[in-house]
């Protein structure tokens, strides 16, 4: 993909971030080594963070130190569901502790390929309904409850979400999805990978969700529920979303059109294409203005369904 397309102030950083080997299966623990060594974030000084290690869950709490809320956010960090860790979100999680005040839950889900799904969504189940079991205790309102992920991420907090609506119970007010990983079938395409996509292609693509969905394999006729989020038939019933993506990002189109399909099923959702940037740009580039105003955008809108709520 020609470099001239980014846009000048993420140009540089962009091109010089090195191509991880997602896309070849024996290095997955090499690019899960790099990956984790490069994608940390900055906590803000405010913000604190705990731990929570019990009943099968384990996650880490980041709140304010000077403010409280009775609002909370379930959020699943990114990776291609082969990397990461929660505290990667330190950034975002200040971000939504400063704008809204809440509380932010970030389970250390486990990862494929030693791990396919469901485990990951498994454990972000868990994590959501202890922070439901232990709302009175907490001071969390359940009427201000709201999930959110990017990337890997975002695709299991769309996938939550629809589990939750599924399950019945406390609902989300908000889904804020990060230029989510929703389908599969994308990654069935082989002739996408053809475009030497920024940070992330489809050759990685492929194989991450091969890894994730094994036994069964990217594009397949059937998959299990909430499996790939954008296979969901019916979108009715599911919480408000906020959803973000860069044009350059190779899920552009499948972010776009989730994000249509909600609303054409009834669903309240705010779509943000921003044009030059492609995938993970606010967290890789995140003190220039269009990333600042990235984040902005989730936080106002994750902030107004709080205010409704």
């Amino acid at each position: 993909m020609d470099p001239q397309r980014l846009r000048p102030e993420v140009r540089k950083t962009i091109t010089s971030i090195p191509r991880l080997p997602f896309g070849i299966r024996p290095l997955i623990p090499l690019a899960k080594f790099i990956f984790n060594a490069m994608a940390g974030s900055k906590i803000a000084d405010d913000v604190q963070v705990d731990k929570v290690k019990e009943d099968g869950v384990d996650m880490l709490v980041y709140s304010s130190k000077t403010q409280s809320s009775d609002a909370a956010v379930v959020w699943m960090f990114g990776g291609g569901h082969l990397a990461g860790k929660p505290e990667h979100m330190a950034a975002i999680a200040s971000s939504i502790v400063h704008r809204t005040g809440a509380r932010v839950f970030v389970p250390r889900y486990r990862l494929a390929p030693k791990y396919p799904f469901p485990a990951d969504l498994d454990d972000c189940w868990c994590c959501w309904s202890w922070v439901v079991s232990h709302a009175d205790e907490l001071g969390i309102s359940l009427e201000k409850l709201a999930v959110g992920g990017n990337s890997a991420g975002g695709g299991l907090a769309a996938s939550l979400a629809q589990r939750i609506c599924d399950a019945g119970g406390p609902q989300p007010v908000a889904q804020i999805l990060f230029y989510p990983m929703l389908d599969d079938r994308i990654a069935a395409d082989r002739s996408l990978d053809e475009v030497d996509n920024f940070i992330w292609r489809n050759s990685a693509n492929h194989v991450a969700w091969g890894a994730y969905l094994a036994p069964h394999q990217p594009g397949a006729a059937k998959l299990p529920e909430y499996a790939s989020a954008a296979r969901r038939k019916d979108l009715s019933k599911l919480a408000p979303a906020w959803i973000g993506f860069g044009d350059l990002d190779l899920f552009a189109t499948e972010d776009a059109e989730y994000a249509d399909r909600l609303k054409r099923a009834g669903i309240e959702c705010e779509a943000l294409c921003v044009s030059g940037v492609p995938h993970a740009f606010e967290a890789i580039v995140p003190n220039v203005d269009v990333s600042k105003s990235f984040v902005k955008s989730a936080m106002d809108f994750l902030a107004g369904r709080f205010d409704a709520a």
